[in-house]
């Protein structure tokens, strides 16, 4: 058995829980049969698993975990040739948990072995998150109407406040309205430091709800549009840890929750593949459309 570390870093509504419960039915539905690793042999209980998958399968949204919740998921899988078995531990931390991080610059005692173990990264971002890193400039060059005019050629006073015109009050600022992509890179960053020294071999993106990345020809030209200072940080300490960008989408389509079934969405449409795992859509690096564990065997360094 080859123990790797794989730890699971995203904000809320990243995608981490979907993505568990779907590779939890990949790999024991066996519907797809050319992924890059299988199941391996497990004991234990897996209730939790369980529950997440059933949900996932039949169509509905995965309960995301709750703050005050602390999941430990522990799946076996299994390259078949050469033969090599995989422990993946990690927990499925709230984003709560990790935005509480940033915040308070405080680690929790239960994440620190995780962090100081990882010799891989699954990092979740969200399609479905809109940009929230926006310039002034940008919102002008939108709402040119909203613009403040142009300033005279009178000379301005020292301290004058002219050419905030238009703008409004300044807004206090929020530590927690800290832009998400600022987050993740000051995490990254922070936790490689001392005490904590994370130091990952390999890195692995995950960009979810990838059927909704509209427009968008590579999960690298996504991210670099729209979280261009993560992808710099990446690009720029590849002599630290190498990368990769997958984009997911572990549904394959908007689901409802199941306490409102009548959300309009594409459940019913999903429903028709008799093969839930087919509904699995990853692009990136040669993965197979449906495979969910290519991203871990490169992060656990036994890719094909």
């Amino acid at each position: 058995m080859s123990d790797q570390e794989i730890m699971v870093l995203g904000f809320q509504a990243s995608g981490k829980t979907t993505f568990a419960a779907a590779l939890w039915h990949l790999v024991g539905s066996r519907e797809i049969n050319d992924t890059a690793l299988v199941m391996g042999r497990h004991n234990g209980d897996f209730r939790y698993l369980d529950e997440i998958s059933a949900a996932w399968a039949g169509g509905w949204v995965v309960g995301r975990t709750l703050s005050e919740e602390w999941r430990p998921i522990a799946i076996n899988l299994r390259r078949v040739v050469p033969e090599t078995d995989i422990r993946l531990s990690f927990v499925d931390i709230a984003g709560e948990t990790v935005e509480r991080i940033f915040v308070t610059r405080e680690v929790d005692e239960r994440v620190e072995p995780l962090i100081r173990d990882a010799s891989g990264l699954l990092l979740f971002v969200s399609a479905l998150r809109p940009k929230d890193d926006d310039s002034i400039v940008d919102l002008y060059r939108e709402f040119p109407d909203e613009a403040p005019p142009e300033p005279a050629d009178e000379p301005t006073e020292v301290g004058s406040t002219a050419s905030a015109a238009g703008l409004g009050e300044a807004m206090p600022f929020k530590i927690e309205a800290t832009p998400q992509q600022v987050q993740l890179v000051d995490l990254l960053d922070s936790l490689a430091d001392e005490p904590l020294e994370m130091r990952p071999k390999r890195i692995a993106v995950i960009i979810s709800a990838w059927d909704r990345a509209h427009g968008a020809l590579t999960p690298e030209s996504w991210l670099e549009d729209h979280m261009p200072l993560l992808f710099q940080y990446l690009v720029t300490h590849s002599d630290e840890f190498e990368t990769r960008i997958y984009g997911v989408s572990a549904q394959g389509g908007h689901v409802p929750p199941k306490d409102n079934p009548t959300e309009p969405s594409d459940r019913d449409e999903l429903l028709r593949q008799p093969e839930a795992s087919r509904r699995i859509r990853v692009v990136g690096h040669g993965a197979g459309g449906h495979d969910l564990t290519h991203p871990i065997a490169w992060l656990s360094g036994v890719e094909s």
